[in-house]
């Protein structure tokens, strides 16, 4: 199932209890996100559980913004 960028955002706040409104494209996951290792994992089971979205543990560690994500879902979703 695909994911919308909307609700996307709206994942990644509440995984990393942020306003859905303070994430932007440029945001890092781990200075203004604050996500932790964890919270990481969290956000890609998420994704896998919820959205049939597989992001491998080396694929999300050369994802540093929440914009790169997006790219990332959109080039990997048909």
């Amino acid at each position: 199932m695909a994911i919308t960028e909307p609700q996307l955002r709206a994942l990644v706040a509440t995984i990393s209890k942020i306003p859905p409104d303070q994430i932007t494209a440029d945001a890092r996951f781990t200075v203004e996100l604050r996500m932790d290792s964890l919270a990481s994992l969290d956000l890609l089971a998420a994704l896998e559980e919820d959205h049939g979205i597989t992001i491998s543990q080396a694929e999300a560690r050369k994802l540093q913004t929440f914009g790169q994500l997006v790219g990332h879902v959109k080039a990997g979703t048909p």
